[in-house]
């Protein structure tokens, strides 16, 4: 008997099924191509690494298919970026980056002004703790929030289901677990005052993901601003885990580079 493609793929999926799918924990082990996610309708599958097959470029995750048309949504759903589809956002991530440090600069500055080393260190204030909070901090605060809503109006046009700005993600480096924690839960937690439970929450500025699952990571970006510019572009220590941000995100999520993004400087 002669099967089509997708009738030979939906056979493999009830077969694999049936025998990988069973987990059910909610933290993922080490650091595998895939996390779980607990309010995704593949979690179960996201949860047990044996419930994935490899088809090429694309990941199946075969729970119960009723069809070969359920099979072909599965591969789609999955569906990672293109090499030059991440370039790209890498260039959007520049030229936000630039926008954000030329609008704020002129804002705070003074049209075509950008801030002098002694500007930088000066200290506006104090936090809530007595901590000194200097020009360069409240400079690359407001950058930050240009460069993310510009992010957000441009990815949204191009991939919008596969990039998250700020997304948190629970990482235990003694046992190498991570947890993606969506966003209305981070929301709700915070509001109610349970900071304690995002404690050592890896919050990486732009990430890149497979269509839907920002639980399975393609690639990350932080973006800085260096104060004055021609500074060195260096990654910050995690308060938390005592290292640097960067060297988190590639233990944590899997990734073989996590990449800074600066005025100048482009994608580093």
């Amino acid at each position: 008997m002669v099967f089509s493609r997708w009738a030979r793929l939906y056979l493999v999926l009830v077969g694999v099924m049936a025998n990988a799918c069973a987990g059910t924990a909610s933290w993922t082990q080490g650091a595998p191509d895939t996390y779980s996610q607990s309010d995704s309708a593949s979690s179960a599958c996201l949860r047990n690494p044996a419930c994935f097959t490899q088809a090429g470029d694309e990941a199946l995750m075969p729970w119960v298919a009723r069809s070969a048309g359920a099979a072909r949504t599965v591969v789609t759903a999955l569906r990672l970026l293109e090499v030059a589809e991440v370039h790209r956002v890498g260039q959007i991530l520049a030229d936000c980056a630039n926008h954000a440090s030329t609008e704020v600069n002129d804002r705070r500055l003074g049209k075509g002004q950008r801030p002098t080393r002694e500007q930088c260190q000066t200290v506006m204030e104090r936090d809530s703790r007595g901590n000194p909070v200097t020009r360069a901090m409240q400079l690359g605060l407001e950058k930050h929030q240009v460069a993310l809503e510009c992010a957000r109006a441009k990815l949204a046009a191009l991939f919008p289901t596969h990039f998250a700005l700020e997304p948190h993600y629970l990482y235990d480096a003694a046992t190498g677990r991570v947890r993606f924690v969506p966003p209305e839960l981070v929301t709700e937690w915070l509001r109610d005052g349970l900071f304690h439970l995002l404690l050592g929450a890896l919050v990486p500025d732009v990430v890149l993901h497979a269509s839907g699952e920002p639980s399975r990571v393609q690639a990350v970006f932080d973006f800085k601003f260096p104060c004055p510019s021609g500074n060195p572009l260096q990654w910050g220590q995690h308060p938390h885990h005592g290292a640097p941000q960067g060297e988190l995100y590639e233990q944590a999520l899997g990734i073989k580079r996590a990449r800074l993004v600066a005025p100048g400087y482009g994608v580093q």
